[in-house]
């Protein structure tokens, strides 16, 4: 698994938006549609421990996947959404978060951990 890698954003406060948030390229900013998020590499995203992955009360929040995980669950959006109906996007409801989250990159996960358990 060598990417690319979306950086997946599932804030509890945004779960009544239509579409799951992912981050565009660079750090710069949040988009629904895959073609405007950024891809990232392996190596930035285990170097980039608690800035992509977090965790807060037990429930992974931000994390890198693999954008060949999330191509497949993704739809056009409903007209009108998204500045010129773009697209692909992924639905934002509990059993899209649940499987996103289950496919979530492993290793950066036990980085994060690591990363934890080291500051404590």
């Amino acid at each position: 698994m060598s990417g690319p890698f979306l950086i997946c954003d599932l804030r509890p406060e945004w779960n009544w938006r239509p579409y799951v948030t992912f981050w565009r390229p660079n750090n710069a900013n949040y988009a629904y549609p895959l073609g405007w998020s950024g891809d990232y590499a392996e190596a930035e995203v285990m170097k980039g421990g608690s800035y992509y992955t977090t965790v807060e009360s037990g429930i992974l929040i931000r994390f890198p996947i693999l954008r060949s995980l999330v191509e497949p669950m993704a739809a056009a959006p409903e007209p009108g959404h998204i500045d010129g109906d773009t697209g692909p996007v992924v639905r934002n409801n509990s059993r899209m978060r649940a499987k996103l989250r289950k496919l979530a990159y492993g290793p950066a996960i036990s980085a994060f951990v690591n990363e934890k358990a080291g500051a404590a």
